[in-house]
């Protein structure tokens, strides 16, 4: 099970256990795109639960009132990927505003493997 959407933004690959974000480079993640996302995990994973990585390949912005967004109840964990130290500062910050399952990676292949543990 598998399908990836385009858009100018971002792009997003849906898996059977997890979904994994990449925003595009100067891209911001704002209220109206965080809904966008919840919209096409709740509609792609129909209650099943799920775990949403984001790949951060790119430098970005995040509007951190997103955590205060609406939360789909079947994400069940959340992992961002990035080899930089900025961006694990930032994760840090983020980690404070989610009440479920989250850590980081350094590298895709690692936060898959966590996600997929889940559901072993």
């Amino acid at each position: 099970m598998m399908k990836e959407i385009q858009l100018p933004s971002y792009y997003i690959k849906f898996k059977a256990s997890h979904a994994i974000l990449v925003m595009k480079e100067g891209s911001t993640v704002t209220m109206e795109i965080s809904e966008e996302i919840t919209s096409m995990m709740e509609d792609f994973y129909k209650g099943k639960n799920f775990i949403l990585i984001s790949h951060r390949r790119f430098p970005h912005d995040i509007d951190l009132n997103v955590y205060k967004g609406r939360i789909l109840k079947n994400m069940i964990g959340y992992a961002i990927v990035s080899d930089n130290p900025e961006e694990m500062e930032r994760a840090m910050v983020e980690q404070s505003l989610w009440n479920e399952a989250f850590t980081f990676f350094k590298t895709l292949e690692e936060a898959e493997n966590w996600a997929s543990s889940f559901f072993d």
